[in-house]
């Protein structure tokens, strides 16, 4: 998902921080926007959209709700209220990771020059793409798990690389492969029936 927000930003010339707004959003995407004093919504009518943002909330948390709303205009279909309950909660969820990528896009993340600790690249970042500091935060760790998920994927295929040389028949004593001599002798008879 985080490359299909990177090719959207692309598509619409979106490239630094400062393009991301509801208002310019709303404008490339064809999209209507308006402000009401009821929770964060995405409406189609005969192929149009709009959102409505709850104006109740902060600036800050209006844009992330807008780009959770976004998600559901762009990525999905259907009335929410109909659907199981199952399919419901994968759009939320989807809508939840489009907001982190879309919020805090990662080709203009590594244009920044980020602090060492944490609380001040969340502080940063917050003011930087306009976001929450639960949101900062939260893809801060997102991005965090995904290094150490590489990291972990990278070390597991070294290991498995090493333990399939010590299984390489290539690489048996002449003992154990009497003893695997045996073993394939005995499967190809079959095992001895219960009986």
């Amino acid at each position: 998902m985080e490359q299909w927000v990177e090719a959207l930003y692309f598509q619409h010339d979106i490239t630094e921080p400062a393009q991301l707004s509801m208002t310019n959003l709303a404008a490339k995407l064809h999209i209507w926007v308006y402000a009401m004093d009821i929770s964060s919504m995405a409406v189609e009518n005969n192929g149009q959209f709009s959102i409505n943002v709850d104006r109740r909330l902060s600036a800050k948390e209006q844009w992330e709700d807008f780009l959770h709303e976004l998600c559901h205009v762009l990525r999905h279909s259907g009335n929410q209220m109909i659907m199981p309950d199952r399919y419901v909660d994968w759009q939320e969820q989807d809508a939840s990771a489009f907001q982190l990528y879309a919020a805090i896009p990662i080709s203009m993340l590594k244009k920044l020059p980020l602090p060492e600790q944490k609380n001040e690249m969340i502080a940063l970042l917050s003011e930087e793409f306009q976001v929450t500091h639960r949101l900062a935060a939260a893809r801060i760790e997102q991005i965090q798990r995904r290094v150490l998920q590489g990291i972990l994927d990278h070390e597991y295929q070294l290991f498995t690389q090493s333990q399939a040389s010590k299984y390489n028949p290539d690489n048996w004593s002449e003992a154990t492969r009497l003893i695997m001599d045996k073993l394939e002798h005995l499967k190809q008879k079959g095992a001895p029936s219960d009986g």
